[in-house]
């Protein structure tokens, strides 16, 4: 871990160079990503979503974003924030299993590592604070401990989390404001408190730029994803937590309509995946555990595994902890999980890394296989009862291969420095950090490109 995090003070101290080159178009920047709106639902008409719509007809849009893989909420929000993949930043899942430590590694939540100690290469907020602009986040996955946050509210569910990283004086400055974020780390990630929870981090981006002036304001709001979770995309509930969503959206471009920011802002909203229904969940550990790989004692505790797996949604990483017969077990796996119907496929780092997923050989987070699966099924990281089982209910789930349409993540964009009622392509989550840089007139090479399609004539 001090390696790791000597080498990602170096890379910021290699970026310090990567300063403000010119006046840009903007000069303040709201990202705002609502977890779990799927690219369709902007042309849905069963989707209210008018504030949404009149955003992108006064700016740009896409047919769809791909996003990461897994396409999971850490990877995602790690990628629009620093323009790179997971093999690169290093937030290679929401949970992952370190091969030298042999521990699983959380990332959602943020319950053990910082910003510093999670993120190997400079953000997009790390680039405008050297340049002098003012940066927050609120609730942004990966922002404990930031110091080129000004101002940020951790994406955590305990209330511990919220006291050490929450800034300083921020909830008392709130709360004389008449915004009250004190419940938060209360409240966790319940989904009975989503919507007052997004209502509160609405109102506290309005303030951030009513009384503060922030240049680059990120912000996570949450609703669809939790219900979507709960009762799968494309029902009434989902439909009703997109609505709501649209309503948060309408609050913030109406105050960037406002002096000083018309005129010199731009609002991006993206959102980190979509979503696929599914019925029957599969459980990888269950193959594992009758070959033998993995041992379990009373109340099924985990003893030993020899190999292991942590599902991720619609994909699964496979790790092979025994070292002596790394290469016999890989091929084997391979064959045994290819024999399980509802695995679509089985990708051996080779395949993987061409996707962004980092390779065995250079993170030990990253895993010797993935198991991929499409609507209809969801991994879990269960050692008991059959390996494919029905939930009885219909859920949703994510973490699939971005490519097939279900999976795209919302892309739209308006304001200063943006082209006037344009559709894009299918674009990349990648490319969303560098064109922001570009409209700020910061300088930020990344594995993303600048949509200069996108761009103002």
């Amino acid at each position: 871990m001090l390696r790791r995090a000597t080498a990602i003070a170096a890379l910021l101290l290699a970026s310090a160079h990567l300063v403000a080159v010119a006046e840009g178009p903007a000069k303040y920047v709201v990202l705002v990503s609502v977890d779990g709106l799927s690219a369709s639902y902007l042309e849905d008409p069963r989707a209210d979503m008018p504030n949404l719509r009149a955003i992108a007809s006064q700016g740009v849009s896409a047919r769809g974003m791909l996003t990461v893989l897994p396409s999971v909420t850490w990877p995602s929000h790690t990628s629009l924030a620093t323009g790179t993949f997971p093999a690169k930043h290093g937030v290679v899942g929401n949970s992952s299993w370190n091969r030298e430590t042999n521990k699983q590694v959380t990332y959602i939540g943020d319950p053990v590592l910082t910003k510093q100690q999670a993120i190997r290469v400079p953000t997009l907020y790390d680039v405008a604070h050297q340049a002098g602009l003012s940066t927050a986040s609120v609730i942004w996955p990966c922002s404990n401990g930031a110091k080129t946050l000004d101002w940020v509210i951790p994406d955590s569910n305990k209330p511990e989390l919220h006291a050490q990283y929450t800034t300083p004086g921020f909830v008392e400055e709130l709360s004389d404001a008449g915004i009250d974020i004190s419940k938060l780390g209360e409240w966790g990630w319940g989904k009975q408190y989503s919507t007052q929870r997004d209502i509160l981090y609405t109102q506290v981006t309005k303030h951030l730029l009513s009384q503060h002036k922030v240049n680059l304001i990120l912000l996570h709001l949450v609703t669809p994803d939790g219900v979507e979770h709960a009762y799968g995309p494309n029902t009434p509930a989902a439909y009703q937590s997109v609505a709501e969503s649209d309503q948060r959206l309408g609050e913030v471009w109406a105050a960037l309509q406002e002096p000083p920011f018309a005129g010199q802002s731009a609002l991006f909203v993206v959102s980190d995946h979509g979503f696929a229904p599914y019925e029957q969940t599969i459980q990888p550990n269950v193959v594992l555990k009758d070959l033998g790989l993995v041992a379990v004692g009373n109340k099924d505790e985990v003893e030993r595994r020899d190999a292991w797996c942590i599902a991720q949604g619609g994909s699964a990483f496979v790790y092979v902890l025994d070292e002596s017969r790394r290469d016999e077990l890989t091929d084997r796996l391979e064959k045994d999980f290819n024999e399980v119907a509802a695995i679509q496929s089985v990708l051996r780092p080779e395949q993987f890394t061409k996707l962004g997923v980092p390779d065995p050989a250079d993170n030990p987070e990253a895993p010797h296989l993935m198991l991929m699966t499409g609507p209809g099924f969801s991994f879990t990281n269960n050692v008991t009862g059959p390996v494919v089982s029905e939930v009885g209910s219909h859920r949703g789930a994510h973490g699939h291969d971005p490519r097939p349409d279900f999976m795209h993540a919302m892309f739209v964009a308006a304001g200063a420095g943006l082209a006037n009622g344009k559709q894009l392509d299918v674009i990349k989550n990648v490319d969303i950090a560098p064109t922001i840089a570009h409209l700020l007139g910061l300088e930020f090479p990344c594995d993303g490109r600048i949509l200069t399609e996108a761009l103002a004539p």
